[in-house]
């Protein structure tokens, strides 16, 4: 069913997959097209989850199908502009999320069914029209639709089912989550000071000393001549810090400099160093009328319309009895890690036990398990480590023994499977760091990730895993127990690398290195030629 594994392989981030199942992604309008509309009847059996009421499903709508998780995930990728994930780790973990996110939805439109809400022809026309006007400034998109669908009228029948559905959940929002004033007043009479420390501002001026003496003697000097002549007559670099919070200095400073503009604050004693403070600008929200011109007001008030939401929502899935099933049994595993903690994780720990490890032997992983289940597994026994209700209590601590050694066995399991996978690789490297054919392996597929970075000037953005792999290639380069072929490669990526960085005397040294090892393995010549044209003309430049 899964044809995953051909895939290009990457990280992403946990926060996304938490994201999908806090809150509902609403995609847009253009792109909610189906590729699965007919008259095909299709059995729940069909289906990876659908929603139940009294413990029995509903109908057919409420069913969530393969295709939409697929659906979902391509727009996910999309709209977060995620270009690699790994398929062992993390395509189960994300596509898992958006499921419960697609649960969330149809629970949405259930309710919408259940208290008859619904948009109004007039209001489901209004955002087509929308939609249409939008399409019209965009000749090539519009070139597109009629292309595809024939005309711009047939593209508006197509998606208008998907807009009633948008529509829906907006105005079962708006009518269940609406924040008065009232409400977001006695928010802020009630969280003023931590509103404060949060959205307070000032863009400041600095100049900084390593005495108290020298700071007195530039705040005097900046009394008669401006805070700026002072830096210049004294030859001081002055620097900006746009973005100064509450909660950094001493509160009398502080209030100083909230207090108004075209302050000098000073001098404020912050590690070994004084610092005098020019005040250039201050936002607060220290009165509720400046509160609602900041962006703390819409944060809070989106704040407390999700919380309204979620309760409502909530209320209703009690008060009707209505629940989900997930049937498709990775999807049912990695969403009991996702949603489990503290010491329910236990219950999770010894079903996924039985599903992944050999009963009679306890040290010998099925291998019919799928691997995702026992990716989930791996991934559940790093939760339970790192949460301090099982920790913190000795009576535990024979289980989480025994489950990272079982976590280890699966994860070896995984990686002679699937070595191609980078997450299950660098948790290979963390096991085993001595191991010269799990290093080579996962060096190899770091320098494939960040290589682009390396080669277009993007260093910054990946200077902890370059340092890693610059470090590791060195010392695979030197190890004794590495293969040929594998030590060529070696050298030729650090070659490459220098070679990227404008180092041309380092890159020189490594394929001198490489043309030794092996010295058919390219065309040493062109190369070292390239290397001398290099030097000669950063020579030149300087």
């Amino acid at each position: 069913m899964r044809k995953w594994f051909e895939k290009a392989h990457g990280a992403i981030i946990w926060t996304i997959a938490i994201a999908f199942v806090a809150g509902i992604v609403v995609w847009s309008i253009s792109s909610y097209v189906s590729s699965r509309k007919g008259s095909v009847k299709y059995n729940l059996e069909d289906s990876v989850a659908y929603l139940t009421k009294d413990g029995t499903a509903l109908s057919e709508e409420y069913w969530i199908f393969p295709w939409e998780v697929e659906d979902s995930y391509s727009k996910a990728l999309s709209y977060y502009q995620i270009s690699d994930v790994d398929p062992v780790f993390e395509e189960p973990m994300l596509k898992t999320s958006i499921l419960n996110d697609l649960i969330e939805t149809k629970t949405i439109l259930y309710y919408a069914q259940v208290n008859d809400i619904s948009p109004t022809k007039d209001e489901i026309n209004q955002e087509l029209d929308k939609q249409v006007a939008d399409i019209e400034k965009n000749e090539q998109l519009l070139n597109y639709i009629k292309q595809k669908y024939g005309s711009v009228e047939n593209y508006k029948k197509t998606i208008e089912p998907e807009v009633v559905k948008y529509l829906t959940i907006a105005k079962v929002r708006d009518t269940i989550a609406s924040v008065s004033d009232d409400e977001m007043k006695n928010y802020y009479s009630e969280n003023r000071e931590d509103l404060m420390n949060k959205y307070d501002q000032a863009n400041v001026d600095f100049v900084s000393f390593s005495s108290q003496a020298s700071a007195n003697d530039f705040i005097s000097e900046a009394m008669n001549t401006g805070f700026y002549q002072a830096a210049t007559n004294m030859n001081l670099s002055v620097q900006n810090y746009d973005s100064f919070k509450r909660g950094m200095i001493d509160k009398r400073f502080e209030d100083s400099i909230f207090g108004s503009t075209n302050t000098i604050v000073g001098p404020i004693p912050l590690g070994s160093n004084f610092f005098v403070f020019n005040v250039k600008d201050v936002k607060t929200v220290d009165t509720f009328e400046k509160f609602t011109l900041s962006q703390g007001y819409q944060d809070v008030l989106n704040q407390l319309k999700s919380d309204k939401f979620r309760k409502a929502i909530d209320e209703f899935k009690r008060n009707e009895n209505v629940s989900s099933e997930i049937i498709d049994p990775v999807y049912k595993t990695w969403n009991q890690v996702l949603t489990n903690s503290g010491t329910s994780l236990l219950n999770v720990y010894k079903k996924l036990n039985e599903m992944v490890l050999d009963e009679s032997t306890k040290v010998t992983v099925k291998h019919d398990a799928p691997v995702e289940i026992k990716a989930a597994f791996v991934t559940l026994v790093e939760k339970m480590q790192s949460a301090t209700e099982l920790t913190n209590d000795a009576v535990y601590k024979q289980i989480l023994d025994d489950a990272s050694k079982e976590s280890k066995l699966v994860l070896e399991s995984i990686y002679n499977d699937y070595p191609e996978s980078f997450i299950a690789a660098k948790k290979m490297k963390t096991l085993y760091p001595k191991r010269t054919d799990v290093l080579y392996n996962y060096y190899t597929k770091l320098y494939s990730k960040i290589k682009p970075y390396v080669e277009y000037g993007m260093l910054q953005s990946v200077v902890n895993d370059f340092i890693d792999l610059y470090g590791g290639l060195n010392t695979l380069s030197e190890a004794t127990d590495i293969s040929l072929d594998w030590k060529a490669e070696v050298l030729y990526d650090l070659y490459e690398i220098n070679k990227m960085l404008k180092d041309a005397t380092t890159a020189e040294q490594y394929l001198e290195k490489l043309k030794e090892a092996t010295p058919t393995y390219m065309d040493f010549e062109a190369a070292f030629n390239e290397l001398e044209t290099m030097k000669t003309s950063t020579s030149t430049s300087k």
